[in-house]
Formats: structure tokens, C-alpha cells, sequence
């Protein structure tokens, strides 16, 4: 669980004043690390600050957005809003069966990409990041 301390330099980086419910909010996020939904950070935080509303979260969650501090994921049915507090370059996989969200790195597939991205170029449009959805379901394999 990062510490409100921690939490507030964060907020203060990214040019976000540190209210008690930022904290709460972004520290909730910070601590749950699988992606979370606006609902979950909610009743993750709901212990510590049971009058604070979904709303809000959702309006936290949208301005650490903007602010660069959190990425919001898309899901393949697009049903909920989905926060990741890792900013780093990664991409993402889906699990349909289990909506479980699984970050991926990988610099030989990155490199590719940027090849791919450099030889074809696109018309009055230049690439400055990219990120993959892969959409799936985890095998399990019995002994």
C-alpha cells in the first residue's frame, strides 16, 4: 500500500492538488495494481471514507487521466472503464473468460512495430506511441 506521502508527490508532479480524496483515490488505485474499475477503486477507499461517492471516483480517476498519472484500458466489450496506474510503455492482455487484464513488455515486438510503423508511413499523421489490446483466453492446462 503506497503511503499518503508517496501519494501526494505523485499528485504534486503531475500538477493535481492533493486533496484528501485524491489520496485516498489514486493510493486505492495504487494499491489494488490489476487494473481496476471506477467501482472497485471505490469500495476499496470506502472503508477509510464511507460518504465518498462513485461520482467522485469516476471524476478523480478522469482528471489522474488527463494528468497523465493513470491510463484508462479498454476491454473488448467496452462494459466498464478500466484504470492502470503503470504509465510505462506496455500493452495488454484480455482474458475474456475471466476479464482478468495481464500487462505485456516485449522489445523484440516493440522494434517490430516501430519497423512496421516507419516503413509504411501514414499520411499527415506521425505515430508517437503505441500500445497493443490482445483479446484472448488463459489456457489452463491440467497435469
Amino acid at each position: 500500500m503506497p503511503t499518503p506521502a508517496h501519494v501526494r508527490g505523485l499528485l504534486a508532479r503531475a500538477g493535481l492538488r492533493a486533496t484528501q480524496q485524491r489520496v485516498l483515490i489514486l493510493g486505492g488505485l495504487l494499491a489494488l495494481r490489476d487494473h481496476p474499475t471506477a467501482e472497485q477503486v471505490h469500495r476499496q477507499v470506502a472503508v477509510e471514507a464511507p460518504t465518498l461517492s462513485l461520482g467522485t471516483v469516476y471524476k478523480a480517476l478522469d482528471s489522474f487521466v488527463v494528468a497523465g498519472l493513470v491510463k484508462r484500458v479498454a476491454v473488448a466489450d467496452g462494459a466498464a472503464r478500466r484504470y492502470d496506474a503503470d504509465c510505462s510503455p506496455h500493452h495488454h492482455l484480455f482474458c475474456t473468460a475471466t476479464q482478468e487484464i495481464l500487462d505485456y513488455r516485449d522489445p523484440q515486438l516493440d522494434a517490430l512495430i516501430q519497423e512496421f510503423l516507419a516503413a509504411r508511413g501514414f499520411e499527415n499523421f506521425q505515430p508517437h506511441s503505441f500500445s497493443l489490446h490482445i483479446t484472448g483466453e488463459k489456457i489452463i492446462r491440467s497435469a
